[in-house]
């Protein structure tokens, strides 16, 4: 190869190496940037998910007010009582001395929350810890609630509470048939 030829080589591969260099660079620059745009959409995407997180924590179950949205049949379902009659009951037992009272700086409990923890110890039979959990109150704050309301209800459950009528408790297991010890395979 003469010269000239030489020289046009070496300045194409002068260049190319320039080129690929830049190449290099720019890849570089570019695999910078993904990571960086990654890095921002990760972050954007934990906060998002951090923030749509409802800022109360409940220890479990649902907000205690969602429990008054009910529709009829699941409130009497969870609680044994129709809607219609837990408001005739928040009447007697504001009536009957119920309120929401303020002590020691807590947040007070409202007459509502203290009816429907009533109800749920007595429909479900949980104890005071998980009743704590499910309305998001302490275990003596429960305990009282309840026991408020018990007070109460004991005054005016003959008013409020139907029990069996004597009659109808006798006729009852007279009208069921006995099963001799024969017939039970014994």
């Amino acid at each position: 190869m003469d010269a000239t030829r030489k020289a046009i080589v070496a300045v194409a591969l002068a260049d190319y190496q320039a080129l690929q260099n830049k190449y290099v660079l720019h890849l570089h620059d570019l695999k910078e940037e993904f990571q960086e745009e990654y890095t921002r959409r990760r972050r954007a995407v934990v906060t998002a998910v951090l923030q749509s997180r409802p800022q109360v924590i409940l220890k479990s179950g649902t907000e205690w007010e969602v429990m008054l949205d009910m529709d009829d049949h699941t409130f009497a379902r969870h609680f044994r009582i129709r809607r219609s009659r837990f408001e005739q009951l928040l009447r007697l037992l504001q009536e009957g001395g119920l309120h929401s009272k303020h002590s020691h700086g807590l947040p007070t409990l409202p007459v509502p929350k203290k009816a429907l923890m009533f109800l749920w110890y007595m429909a479900n039979q949980n104890s005071y810890g998980e009743i704590s959990d499910k309305f998001n109150v302490s275990q003596s704050a429960a305990h009282t609630a309840i026991l408020q309301v018990l007070t109460i209800m004991s005054g005016i459950g003959p008013h409020f509470v139907s029990w069996p009528v004597t009659r109808g408790c006798l006729l009852l297991p007279s009208s069921i048939p006995l099963a001799s010890m024969e017939s039970l395979g014994q």
